[in-house]
């Protein structure tokens, strides 16, 4: 890799780990409480994020490692979101972690793979074009992209790796990428998984919650925050919680809030009336670290920003929030169409009741019902109504839901960007993909799962020089 590179990454990096070689190998700028690493002669073994594995973990688990597909072995059991980061006699192996909270991407520079955990560090080495496509996409939508756009890259020659697949780094700076995860089989009864999904709750909780600790944790009167509240709390953690008081018909989070409160041992309360809040879109003219997509967050930025100063000003250092358990917890609407088929005098009860919730027309609801088109077909379809003028309440699509910005009025259509830009293509031969690759894992659609929660929860967008944060060549 060129000097000038090198020189760039270092005057924004201050954290440099080589290889054994003395090769580059890692850049960035990672807190000390977030990094983990050992060495052993030519291997060396990092994790990092907030991570059960300590340093001295990581030393006794090298031993065992002798090749790449050893590094699995080694963080197998590991609680936390975390990178993992491993050299083997000068092979690099990297990944992020299951769901794409923790991404990874690469471009190459000089022949060289380089991979770093935020698109735009890669963008910035390299001065790539934003990719107008991958951007007509994002805002064609308030919901995640559907599979395969969802988690792409915005920038040209910068390419994203897929969650649950790792990229080995080769000593000549090629690359290849490998499966590490994989969704296990729907086998346990409900019973079964709840307590299995408490556990794990439950431990990732007591990761960030210490005793004696004063944590920071958004109390909605929702099931997903009441949870972890009552998780923290029983970690030992000094809950200081804050919750949103809304006076809206029909909302019933503000009984159960303050109902949850008052049974959270030695917490404090803080209710913040929507009328003392800033409003949404307050502050849009203030710049701010830029992130890897467009978002709909941005426009409760200050909303969010005064939440955690009155938090900080307790003495809270770390806040908790539910941000995620929807998209864990509750299936994608298109289980309705397998469910038609099995039981089709449930599915019609729950398609009521989604329709009374969701106020869905009856003609989408039964196109929805009954659609027999494969996933392919679906996808090509939803881009050409890309160029369609967006009329009415949307209802539901047959594998996800469609298009929620209107691009004008209906004498005004819609050509701002091609429908083909929905589609995925092959780079090389500007092919359509097989229906194969478009299937997300299965042709049932309610077994297909939606993005990861962080794709439309936790990332931003300002279009200013990047703060490097983690990058490695081979």
């Amino acid at each position: 890799m060129a000097s000038d590179v090198l020189d760039r990454l270092r005057s924004h990096a201050p954290q440099s780990v080589p290889h054994a070689s003395g090769r580059p190998w890692l850049f960035g700028r990672w807190p000390k409480e977030q990094w983990a690493f050992a060495s052993a002669g030519t291997s060396l073994l990092a994790v990092a994020g907030r991570c059960s594995l300590t340093a001295q973990d990581l030393t006794v688990r090298l031993n065992g490692v002798r090749d790449l597909p050893d590094v699995e072995t080694a963080v197998r059991g590991a609680a936390g979101s975390f990178h993992v980061l491993a050299s083997v006699d000068g092979h690099s192996y990297l990944r992020g972690s299951a769901f794409g909270t923790r991404r990874l991407y690469w471009t190459t520079v000089d022949g060289v793979t380089v991979c770093a955990d935020r698109a735009r560090t890669l963008a910035w080495l390299t001065r790539a074009a934003v990719d107008t496509g991958q951007l007509a996409a994002r805002l064609s939508t308030v919901d995640p992209l559907p599979h395969p756009l969802a988690g792409s890259a915005m920038w040209r020659q910068v390419h994203a790796v897929a969650p649950g697949r790792a990229v080995i780094v080769e000593p000549d700076g090629s690359h290849r990428t490998k499966e590490w995860w994989q969704p296990s089989a729907p086998h346990l009864p409900l019973a079964e998984g709840a307590v299995a999904l408490r556990d794990v709750l439950r431990e990732a909780v007591s990761l960030r919650a210490r005793p004696g600790q004063i944590l920071g944790a958004d109390l909605s009167g929702g099931m997903d925050s009441t949870s972890l509240c009552f998780l923290a709390a029983e970690a030992g953690a000094r809950l200081v919680t804050a919750s949103l008081h809304s006076a809206t018909p029909g909302n019933e989070d503000r009984y159960y809030a303050p109902y949850a409160a008052e049974r959270l041992p030695g917490s404090e309360s803080l209710v913040f009336p929507f009328a003392e809040l800033p409003g949404y879109f307050a502050g849009l003219g203030v710049r701010h670290d830029p992130a890897d997509e467009p978002t709909a967050v941005t426009r409760g930025r200050a909303v969010q920003k005064h939440l955690a100063q009155a938090l900080r000003h307790r003495g809270a250092r770390l806040r908790l929030n539910g941000y995620g358990g929807d998209d864990v917890l509750l299936p994608p609407r298109s289980y309705l169409h397998t469910l038609v088929r099995r039981h089709p005098s449930l599915a019609l009860r729950h398609a009521a009741g989604w329709r009374a919730r969701s106020r869905w027309p009856l003609p989408a609801t039964a196109r929805m019902l009954f659609d027999g088109r494969s996933y392919h077909r679906w996808l090509t379809a939803a881009g050409g109504r890309l160029r369609e003028p967006a009329a009415g309440r949307p209802g539901p699509d047959s594998w996800g839901m469609g298009r929620a910005f209107p691009c004008g009025p209906p004498t005004v259509p819609c050509t701002s960007w091609p429908a083909s830009w929905t589609l995925p293509r092959r780079r090389k031969h500007d092919r359509w993909l097989p229906d194969a690759a478009c299937t997300g894992g299965s042709t049932r659609r309610g077994k297909r799962a939606g993005s990861p929660p962080s794709s439309r929860t936790t990332r931003r967008w300002t279009p200013c020089p990047p703060k490097v944060r983690s990058a490695t060549t081979r």
